[in-house]
């Protein structure tokens, strides 16, 4: 039976207070009833992680298909607009399923995440995949078409493609060390 007394010494603890560090919120994030049982659950991390990797298939597979027209490796029969059209409610979804089964899974080990440089590492190469499409959403998607018309794809365009794919491979491949490198 937990008396109300170790209960709330403990709910206490994991509170984010303002004058905490980074590393202090990340263990309360951890050390929180939340992120508990989460961690310690038979079948809640377990399918957690299910819906990331099955997010990151659907994302990343779809974004890679479209990288590779952009850079004129594959599925050149097909504009790179169309691809775009028709698959972005899918690759949409599959981002946010992976964005937001991340969280949860930070969320149980957010310390050793905190401890971790190739946990970092992924953080920089996922920001750094949004940012580039973020890029190729304002600088080339207006004129996509144009250009799928013509059959000339710009090479900025490309160069937004292999980045992509660059930075993908950075965040399967960090995201794969942080799971199963972190002691």
């Amino acid at each position: 039976m937990i008396n109300s007394e170790s209960f709330n010494t403990r709910h206490k603890a994991s509170v984010v207070k303002p004058e905490m560090t980074l590393y202090q919120i990340c263990q309360a994030l951890q050390d929180s009833d939340f992120g508990t049982s989460i961690r310690e659950s038979i079948w809640t991390f377990p399918a957690i992680e299910t819906v990331h990797v099955l997010g990151l298939a659907v994302s990343v597979g779809i974004l890679v298909m479209l990288d590779l027209r952009l850079v004129g490796a594959g599925i050149r029969h097909i504009p790179a607009a169309d691809i775009m059209h028709k698959l972005k409610r899918w690759y949409l979804s599959g981002f946010i399923a992976m964005f937001l089964s991340g969280v949860l899974l930070f969320w149980s080990e957010a310390e050793k995440c905190y401890r971790s440089p190739t946990f970092r590492i992924k953080l920089i190469f996922l920001a750094l995949a949004g940012l580039n499409a973020l890029f190729f959403e304002i600088k080339y998607v207006p004129t996509m078409r144009t250009w799928d018309t013509t059959g000339i794809t710009p090479t900025g365009a490309k160069l937004v493609g292999w980045c992509s794919l660059i930075c993908w491979l950075g965040v399967i491949g960090f995201g794969r060390w942080t799971a199963y490198g972190m002691k």
